[in-house]
This record gives C-alpha cells, structure tokens and sequence, in this order.
C-alpha cells in the first residue's frame, strides 16, 4: 500500500511545475514550422468552421508554402463571409496585386473592409495605393494616402509609393479577432 502511495505521489503533476501544452499553431507558424501550423489550423477549422482568423491563418500558411493558388480561395471564403474581416481583405489585396491581376476589385475588396476599420492607416495606404492603380490620377486615391500619413508616423512618406503593398506576404494574420472573424 505504501508502495502505490509512493508511486502515485510520484507520477501526480507538481503544481509548481510549469505546465507543458501542445503548441498552438500560432506558435509552430512563428517558429517555420508551417506544415505543423497548417494542420493545426485545419484541425481548429475542423472544430469550428466559423473561426475566420484560423482560416486566414492557412491561407497566410499556403503563401508562404508557395501555394497563393490554395491561399487566394481560402481569402476569398472569409471576404465573402465577413466583407469587413481586414486581414482576409488586405491578404487578399496583396495576392491579387502580386499577380498583377482584378485593380477595381482590389478596391472593391479594401473599400469593403475599410467600413469595419475606417482609421487603419495601413488600410488606407493599400486603399489609396488600389485606387492610383486604377487611376492614376484619382483624387480618392491621394486622399487616402494623406489620411494613412495623418494617421500613422510610419505611413509618412507613403504617398510617393509607385505601388501598393496592402500587407506584405510575410505578415502574419492577426492573432487578434477581427470584427466578423471567429477565435
């Protein structure tokens, strides 16, 4: 009897011990292990197929894979559910912008994501950028970039950008939720 007591005082979880966890995926990305991320951001899909951020997650994951060609479906699934979910919409932007491809519904997608974060400067500054594309001289298009340099020291001097970079391939998804997005 002593024996089993000793045994299970042994084996029993130390409170003070740091508890080990299985690694989120968040952190398996942030480390490069991105096919790990990936399928755990497919299992956390699986379980909740209305997290938005964790399906923004696998098509960040399938860009930097060298797959823009499984990420764009997966953008375009949570800008048609959520219109106003800004990291969908800006990684959108950037594939579509990358591949040279759809100016005016680059700006249809931004200006629908703009409703839901009118301030973000980054936002403004793709939106801006989206809007010279399709003309260059668009008033609307130089006014955003003014709002985005108001708005942001960082966005200073972005106005003379020849092109836009809505969210740079390798920036990963918010972890944070977005106004529409699930987690």
């Amino acid at each position: 009897m002593f024996a089993v007591l000793l045994l299970t005082t042994l084996l029993a979880a130390d409170p003070q011990a740091p508890q080990v966890q299985a690694a989120q995926p968040e952190d398996l990305a942030e480390a490069g292990d991105f096919k790990a991320a990936l399928e755990g951001f497919r299992q956390r899909v699986a379980a909740d197929p209305a997290d938005l951020n964790a399906r923004v997650w696998i098509g960040w994951l399938h860009e930097q894979m060298g797959r823009p060609d499984l990420a764009e479906p997966v953008y375009r699934s949570v800008v048609l559910e959520a219109p106003g979910h800004v990291d969908a919409a800006m990684h959108l932007a950037t594939l579509l912008t990358k591949q040279r491809r759809g100016a005016d519904e680059v700006v249809r997608i931004l200006e629908r994501a703009k409703s839901t974060e009118p301030r973000n400067p980054e936002l403004l500054l793709a939106l801006g950028n989206a809007h010279l594309r399709v003309d260059r001289k668009s008033e609307l298009g130089h006014a955003y970039l003014e709002m985005a340099a108001a708005l942001s020291p960082s966005a200073e001097g972005t106005k003379q950008r020849k092109r836009a970079q809505p969210a740079p391939q390798n920036t990963k998804p918010s972890s944070v939720a977005a106004v529409g997005g699930g987690s």
